[in-house]
């Protein structure tokens, strides 16, 4: 009878995967599910093209993304998704595009400087610049929208993407926006980001994938599975880094992870080495170290996203979004055969446990321990 059981529960833990979206990557549990995501503002090589084509299904290309050889990001995105496809024509290839920020390396900036009405403003009628620097979209405006979405139906529609990495919905909808904006104009953004979302849907058609950044955990903001029903999936940006490293946050990011797939949505763990591209301290280590250092560091991040992981769930992992922060390497353990879950993980305490057909994971959150065991 537990075996009949069992069995069951299996078939029940496939039907996201039985039910996916046609326009969606293929998904498999043969080894590791790998997203790529980074920009190189020269373009891809010859042989980047190879890596990428062949060690991912599931690729997003950054903003700046050969835009120094190309123009715009809009013209190297555009380029590479070409290329991209030509070795793997199976490959889902991702437009990225802020939700919230302004800039300048895409060709849209020019038109969004030319509409001054368009620019958000704070409550005493200055500029709202990320920095002092950057202006930032007021998605309460229709107009905005209009154009928002238009720039990602020219990547889909009029182009070879697969969809849209709509970043930065933390930035948009962190409460400290209040004081800036005040209450009124900071809910008729908020109103404003669903909208969009609508609109994008509504324009690029219901194949075609929404990428939203994303979930967050910290311990102020608990964020991000409130847009879910508008999407086909989100990133996990932060995922034992910056300002969600602690147990607490890290078994958020978990249980996240868990509910959205079980809602059968895609759902991105961007995973870090324990090291950051913002860090000062990593300027002058040789590239190869820093590279050794993640090999040595994958295993906890990993842990994690196998006991976190439904159907339709990936695995990110370098220390940055360009092509020189580990974006262009492999592991071992993205080789390793390791077969569909035979259950959903075992949590007691702060430790998770999980097997898969080729694999036994184990994981730790209070001491940051963790052992997988490839069979």
């Amino acid at each position: 009878m537990n075996m009949i059981r069992i069995i069951l529960l299996n078939a029940l833990a496939l039907i996201p995967s039985a039910l996916a979206n046609p326009g969606w990557p293929e998904y498999s549990w043969d080894t590791v599910p790998v997203y790529i995501h980074f920009g190189d503002n020269e373009g891809l090589t010859d042989e980047e093209i190879q890596f990428v084509a062949t060690h991912s299904d599931f690729v997003s290309l950054e903003k700046g993304h050969g835009a120094k050889t190309h123009g715009s990001t809009e013209k190297g995105i555009e380029h590479d998704a070409v290329r991209l496809k030509e070795v793997n024509p199976e490959l889902k290839v991702i437009y990225y595009w802020n939700t919230f920020l302004d800039y300048p390396m895409f060709a849209a900036h020019e038109v969004y400087a030319s509409h001054p009405e368009w620019w958000l403003k704070t409550l005493d009628g200055s500029l709202d610049k990320k920095s002092g620097k950057m202006k930032r979209y007021d998605l309460s405006n229709a107009e905005v929208r209009e154009w928002w979405t238009d720039e990602v139906s020219k990547a889909v529609n009029g182009g070879s993407c697969d969809g849209v990495f709509a970043d930065a919905f933390p930035q948009i909808a962190s409460p400290a926006n209040i004081k800036l904006w005040g209450k009124q104009k900071y809910d008729a953004i908020q109103e404003g980001l669903i909208e969009t979302l609508k609109l994008t849907r509504e324009k690029i058609g219901p194949e075609n994938i929404i990428l939203y950044n994303g979930i967050r955990n910290t311990d102020t903001l608990k964020f991000g599975m409130q847009y879910l029903d508008y999407a086909d999936a989100a990133t996990i940006e932060h995922f034992d880094q910056f300002h969600s490293r602690s147990k607490e946050s890290i078994a958020l990011d978990i249980s996240n992870t868990i509910e959205a797939g079980k809602k059968g949505k895609i759902v991105v763990m961007k995973a870090w080495p324990g090291f950051n591209f913002t860090e000062s301290e990593i300027s002058d280590i040789p590239y190869e170290e820093l590279l050794a250092k993640a090999r040595e560091n994958i295993t906890f991040p990993l842990a994690c996203f196998l006991v976190a992981a439904q159907p339709h769930a990936y695995f990110c992992y370098t220390w940055g979004y360009r092509e020189n922060h580990g974006s262009l390497d492999w592991y071992e353990e993205f080789d390793k055969p390791l077969g569909p879950p035979k259950r959903d993980a075992v949590r007691n305490g702060w430790e998770y446990s999980r097997s898969f057909e080729h694999a036994d994971v184990w994981v730790d959150l209070e001491t940051k321990r963790a052992e997988i065991s490839w069979r």
